[in-house]
């Protein structure tokens, strides 16, 4: 893997990670009597539609089970992607297209009242966004020529 791959890939686990880490403390400290104003610092990342969100300690995260599963997914595929053989940029982007069409499918048919979803099937479907987000980034990087000016 090439040295700019490496720190994409670092980068998308570190604010991936972070992102998963403030809102798991954030809902102990909802947990442990803090106000649930806390919730509203995730408002940047994700709507945090309680009823949309895993709980933990009888408490709601403050992102959504989709966001969850795709920050999840962002940070796995850095590992994911020492694994795959590689591949060009234009084949990871198909790729990332079809992992995103079922995550498009569910949000887009929930909106338009036409079923419902449950958090399961938002998890299945962020966390196939987020691995075929992150494979597609790093193949980016990882297959970009390096052009030096003489």
């Amino acid at each position: 893997m090439r040295r700019d791959t490496k720190i994409v890939a670092a980068t998308l686990v570190a604010i991936s990670g972070a992102i998963l880490v403030a809102s798991i403390a954030c809902t102990a400290a909802i947990a442990n009597g803090a106000s649930m104003r806390w919730r509203l610092l995730f408002r940047l990342f994700c709507h945090g539609i309680p009823e949309r969100c895993l709980y933990l300690w009888r408490t709601p995260m403050p992102i959504c089970a989709r966001c969850t599963a795709i920050y999840v997914g962002l940070s796995l595929s850095a590992a994911l992607f020492r694994f795959l053989p590689r591949m060009k940029e234009q084949i990871a982007r198909y790729v990332l297209y079809g992992a995103v069409l079922p995550m498009a499918i569910d949000g887009l048919t929930q909106l338009a009242h036409l079923r419902l979803s449950s958090n399961p099937l938002r998890m299945e479907t962020g966390l196939l966004a987020g691995l075929a987000f992150g494979v597609w980034a790093l193949s980016a990087i990882e297959n970009h020529e390096i052009v030096t000016i003489p």
